[in-house]
């Protein structure tokens, strides 16, 4: 019944507006907004369709009506992701289990939708039964998308920032192979994307004022358009592609909706995310490094990061006054340490893991290498708590701080309108703003792709273009900080479940299983992500090995030989919720040197503050023989 009510409405809003606006379309929302309720109703008959040819199991008609029924929903996936993400991820997502992850809950959901379809048509033996009830599932969310899209009309602004938003999710998810594995569907569903991109944004034409150059955006687009063409997966140059030709035809879209006086997400919602005011995806201004941070509060002073780099360096903060930030993250190692896993407090042993870089941390927004913290703030505390790091209390590090004039001084200027400026809180929120401002996205990579430079070596070319591409790195490794905040709006921070063994020779597996610990007594799914850790950033990896969350990878060999054997399953071990595929990437000695020499393009330490001149007196003289940095 509700089938035929939204195809009777939408045949009434398809003949009123016929009628009431002739040959001329005022604004462009309005074509838009009936191509894509048609576009809708298209992806459900393919959907529909789909369905019959399985029920009647016509075997050699399942990969072709795939293929249509995929081509179809990329036809409205630039609207669909933009405003209903999690439909999307129902009818496009991974084919993994998804788990929703907090302090003290853990659950898993079921994958379904087009890329789990894929891996059933790719079995030896089809499972038919699982089939239909995935294609029932596609079927009922086709219907939702379409009822939605007609229960609130598509604005302006939001069809600029979708079709900008669009491009992001085609370098970061589409032509990587995240979006179609097996099948490796890349091109043609770029193609589609790109072909309705060209229609929908030339209603804006005549709205874009005299400075900007449309016959330049046409012939981008067109050129984008073109270059696809003769191109199969592992033809593309993906690294000139999206310099020449993406990236600037992302940077245009940005330009245009400038242009038009549209307004755009953050003049029209105070709701956070994480996408800024950047051009393009490599811009320095893409992300907010201030999206993750607790509450709405994301106005700070260089006061506030001038005493977070102070408190970060100074032991003060530790139990012992020996004990600083800078121990374990130091700038000489692109705040990491070089150490497997880190001294622990009064040097009885070490800590649990490897002590990763803190440049461009704020790009995330889970926290350790278990994921367990969902800020930075509450890291900080679990560091000052913790009895083998800091081993103290928020009382202890208020108290040591008030007798201190000087801190009392440069907590008075950066809190003023707090009425007590130290506070735990002021301490957690200052160190927090300085960790934040350690972002430093402008490598040599960053350079060339943004078209700033020409200097990439023909072998760092190749080990971008296998990153990302045939090697697969980027499809947990995303786009632009190389880690796992999940594209394309960057809410989520993804952990991957890979096999790391004791060594990077070894292949015994590691016994330390990350988020699963902190479950495994209380939750029955733990078991789905027993060995799970987080994707961390590959920005910086030249300086900050040893390497993986133990820290017994030695070199970026070990690592790249690692992955392309199949990780841990690859190397016999029993690891059935490995997410890393077990097959080798058959990647040669050349293959594996050019992603080493690419990611060391990645390199760039130019946030890499100089240490305090002088930390702050204290009227205690035994309080001023403090080093800076610590003692260890």
């Amino acid at each position: 019944m509700n089938k035929i009510l939204v195809g009777i409405s939408l045949l009434i809003v398809l003949v009123s507006f016929q009628f009431t606006t002739g040959n001329t379309i005022k604004h462009p929302n309005q074509h838009i907004q009936l191509d894509v309720l048609k576009r809708a109703s298209f992806f459900e008959e393919q959907a529909n369709q789909f369905l019959k040819i399985v029920q009647f199991q016509k075997v050699d008609q399942y990969f072709a009506q795939y293929k249509k029924t995929r081509a179809a929903y990329k036809g409205i996936e630039t609207y669909t992701m933009f405003r209903y993400p999690s439909l999307d991820k129902a009818i496009n997502g991974g084919p993994v289990p998804s788990i929703t992850k907090d302090v003290v809950i853990l659950h898993k959901d079921e994958p379904t939708g087009l890329q789990v379809i894929e891996e059933l048509l790719a079995e030896e033996k089809i499972d038919h039964k699982n089939l239909v009830v995935q294609l029932k599932s596609l079927q009922k969310n086709a219907i939702q998308i379409k009822t939605s899209i007609f229960d609130l009309d598509l604005q302006n602004w939001e069809i600029l920032e979708a079709n900008h938003l669009a491009i992001t999710k085609l370098i970061t998810l589409g032509l990587s192979g995240f979006d179609s594995p097996i099948y490796l569907q890349s091109i043609p569903d770029a193609l589609v994307v790109l072909k309705h991109l060209q229609s929908d944004l030339s209603f804006f034409k005549e709205l874009a004022n005299s400075s900007f150059d449309y016959k330049s955006f046409e012939n981008q687009l067109k050129q984008s358009i073109t270059f696809l063409t003769d191109k199969n997966f592992e033809s593309l140059n993906r690294y000139i592609y999206y310099r020449d030709y993406l990236l600037p035809l992302q940077a245009q879209i940005k330009k245009l909706h400038v242009s038009t006086g549209y307004e755009t997400y953050r003049e029209v919602s105070t709701i956070k995310r994480s996408i800024a005011n950047g051009a393009h995806l490599f811009s320095k201004d893409y992300l907010d490094p201030f999206y993750s941070i607790r509450g709405n509060v994301t106005s700070h002073n260089q006061d506030q990061i001038d005493l977070g780099k102070t408190l970060f360096f100074d032991p003060i903060l530790s139990k012992n006054n020996k004990r600083a930030c800078a121990s374990c993250h130091s700038p000489d190692k692109a705040f990491s340490d070089g150490l497997s896993t880190s001294m622990a407090f009064d040097l009885k042993g070490n800590i649990k893991r490897n002590s990763p870089t803190l440049i461009n941390s704020c790009f995330q927004n889970n926290f350790f290498w278990d994921l367990r913290s969902s800020d930075m703030n509450d890291q900080i505390m679990n560091v000052i708590l913790s009895e083998n790091e800091f081993n103290t209390t928020p009382e202890e590090i208020v108290g040591k701080l008030k007798q201190s004039t000087a801190y009392q001084e440069l907590f008075d200027r950066a809190f003023y309108s707090h009425d007590q400026p130290i506070s735990i809180g002021t301490v957690k929120s200052s160190i927090e703003i300085y960790v934040r401002s350690l972002v430093s996205i402008n490598s040599k990579f960053d350079q060339n792709i943004r078209g700033n430079q020409v200097d990439l070596t023909p072998e760092e070319i190749t080990g971008a273009n296998l990153f990302l591409g045939k090697a697969a790195c980027a499809t947990c490794h995303f786009p632009p900080h190389f880690n796992g905040f999940v594209p394309p709006h960057y809410n989520d921070t993804e952990g991957e479940i890979i096999g790391t063994t004791t060594n990077g020779n070894s292949n015994t597996l590691d016994r330390d299983f990350g988020l699963y610990d902190r479950f495994r007594n209380s939750y029955p799914e733990a078991r789905y992500v027993k060995g799970m850790f987080k994707t961390p950033s590959l920005r910086n990896i030249e300086y900050t090995a040893p390497y993986m969350h133990n820290g017994k990878f030695e070199t970026l060999e070990e690592v790249v030989n690692f992955y392309n054997n199949g990780g841990g399953k690859g190397k016999g071990i029993d690891l059935p919720q490995q997410t890393l595929s077990s097959d080798s990437l058959l990647l040669s000695k050349n293959d594996l040197n050019a992603l080493i020499a690419f990611m060391k393009t990645l390199s760039d330490t130019t946030s890499t503050h100089t240490n305090p001149f002088n930390l702050p007196k204290f009227d205690n003289d035994s309080l001023n023989l403090r080093r800076w940095g610590g003692e260890y």
